[in-house]
């Protein structure tokens, strides 16, 4: 009975959150090429995923990737800062529609990541529920045997 009550307790198996990540990691990889980000491939070959366990569950998975990958995804860098996006594009308008004398930097946002990690975060979430619902049942089964005996 307690080998059974401790493989329904291992919430988030090991295999499908490791199977998921490796999926999620090609996925992003499939944006950034989407994209056209990353000549040299340095960010693309630097994605690597970890799985943080405690006991025999996975406690927290996490991808990851170099950092100037989220600096493409909200277009900062190159000399614009985070606060300066908003004031950025206004110059880039002004200069292009009315000829304005002020500076901006080219460089654009390029939104390869944030709604993406979003989605495959909540897939993972379907992923896990549907695991322990098929699982959930035969413990079940497993528990009215045991106690009927």
């Amino acid at each position: 009975m307690a080998n059974h009550e401790q493989s329904l307790m291992e919430l988030v198996p090991r295999r499908i959150v490791s199977a998921w990540a490796k999926y999620a990691i090609d996925h992003f990889q499939e944006s950034l090429r989407k994209h056209k980000i990353g000549i040299t491939q340095n960010l693309f070959n630097s994605f690597k995923r970890q799985l943080e366990m405690n006991g025999g569950d996975v406690e927290a998975v996490m991808i990851k990737f170099a950092m100037y990958g989220r600096f493409r995804d909200m277009g900062v860098g190159r000399g614009v800062k985070a606060y300066e996006r908003k004031t950025n594009k206004a110059n880039l308008i002004a200069s292009k529609r009315y000829g304005a004398n002020v500076s901006y930097a080219s460089r654009q946002p390029k939104r390869w990541y944030s709604k993406l990690k979003t989605a495959e975060s909540l897939r993972l979430q379907e992923i896990l529920i549907e695991d322990l619902g098929h699982r959930i049942p035969a413990w079940l089964g497993e528990q009215w045997s045991d106690q009927s005996n």
